[in-house]
């Protein structure tokens, strides 16, 4: 029985041949077409009969042989043909899979660290305009002698400031955490009409870091370690909430002032510092700095007198003596005029403030004895950039 497959019998209608593209294959033609899943069928049946059974005749054989082989050749004819019929199917392959030419040419980094471009920017662009604002900012944002309407000593603050070093420390928070942390304590002090004692001294700390932590830090310290690990449960989670409330209240929620720690940076990169020194000596100016920025924060009589583009100028030019002795090409004094100049600063009045923390720096085991907290968890020496 000779069998003759004709497409007409296909069943498939002309509109459907210009559908969206669909993936060929032996089991979607075989569902797709009746017609050809019969000479499938008729094509292993045949397959078996002759592996099953043995003809009678050579000629029953060769017959057999022939529809078997004029079926697989009408099977795999058809295919090809749905294949070559598939609207640019090979077309949309090498679209997919082609760049364009001019994206050839592009040099892909695997690394890269992008705050090293953000800080290109940040000095080319908006050094000068951001701190210009903060300068002008201090009038109103930066407190200036806090205790006077309060009854807490100097010392018992310089005392609290020891221990923000080493709870803020010890919690992994970051420097600028601790500086946002001290600048909210003072400019409640020195908002606040209703005159507080010393025993309000620690709930004030504790809130002022507990909201610097809040402001500064990804993942800032939760209520109850607060409350149990750093006041040991002698300030309750509600005393804690309600003076946090009273201090936002009274400073206005103004915690985007700048801080001594904003100020000196912005300073040494408004001025090109980082050019002008070796990268060793540089990091160390750095670490310099940062110490005398925190150990100045110490001193009622430095800080609370003194705006932080003052002081943060002042400590840079004292880093710039200790540098200068590491570094004989670096001249302390005509860098230090040109800073004044570019920062609208008195000159007289920059030197005589750095001349305030320099003997604070000689003497600051004597003006305030057992705290060592300060040199305990920020000391450090050359040798630590070398290693």
């Amino acid at each position: 029985m000779e069998i003759k497959y004709n497409r007409s019998l296909s069943g498939v209608p002309e509109n459907q041949q210009q559908q969206p593209l669909r993936r060929i294959t032996k089991t979607y033609i075989e569902n797709r077409d009746p017609v050809r899943r019969n000479l499938t069928s008729l094509y292993n049946e045949d397959t078996q009969q002759i592996n099953k059974s043995m003809p009678n005749s050579n000629n029953d054989l060769r017959r057999k042989m022939l529809n078997q082989e004029r079926v697989k050749r009408s099977l795999n004819q058809d295919v090809l043909e749905d294949k070559e019929n598939v609207p640019q199917h090979k077309g949309l392959t090498t679209k997919i899979y082609t760049l364009p030419q001019e994206l050839s040419n592009i040099n892909i980094k695997q690394k890269f660290d992008h705050t090293i471009l953000e800080n290109q920017n940040l000095q080319k662009w908006y050094t000068e305009d951001i701190f210009f604002y903060l300068k002008e900012q201090e009038k109103k944002s930066t407190p200036l002698e806090w205790l006077k309407n309060h009854s807490i000593p100097s010392n018992l603050r310089a005392k609290m400031i020891d221990w923000m070093v080493e709870v803020l420390c010890s919690y992994k928070c970051t420097d600028q955490t601790f500086f946002v942390a001290v600048r909210t304590m003072d400019f409640y002090f020195s908002k606040s009409e209703k005159q507080l004692e010393i025993s309000d001294l620690h709930l004030c700390g504790v809130t002022s870091m507990f909201i610097a932590a809040k402001y500064e830090e990804i993942h800032p310290m939760k209520l109850s370690v607060v409350h149990e690990k750093i006041a040991h449960k002698k300030l309750s989670t509600d005393q804690i909430k309600k003076k946090e409330s009273d201090i936002l209240q009274t400073i206005g929620f103004d915690l985007v002032g700048g801080t001594l720690y904003d100020m000196y940076n912005l300073i040494l990169t408004n001025c090109f510092i980082e050019q002008k020194l070796k990268e060793k000596n540089y990091k160390y100016l750095k670490k310099l700095c940062l110490y005398l920025s925190k150990m100045v924060l110490y001193d009622y009589e430095i800080c609370g007198k003194s705006n932080y583009t003052l002081l943060g100028a002042a400590l840079i030019f004292v880093a710039f003596k200790i540098v200068e002795q590491l570094d004989s090409t670096f001249n302390a004094d005509s860098q230090i005029k040109d800073i004044a100049q570019t920062i609208q600063i008195d000159q007289d009045q920059l030197i005589e403030t750095a001349a305030k923390v320099l003997n604070l720096a000689k003497n600051f085991e004597k003006h305030f004895p057992n705290l060592e907290n300060l040199k305990k968890f920020n000391g450090f020496q050359l040798e630590d950039d070398e290693q």
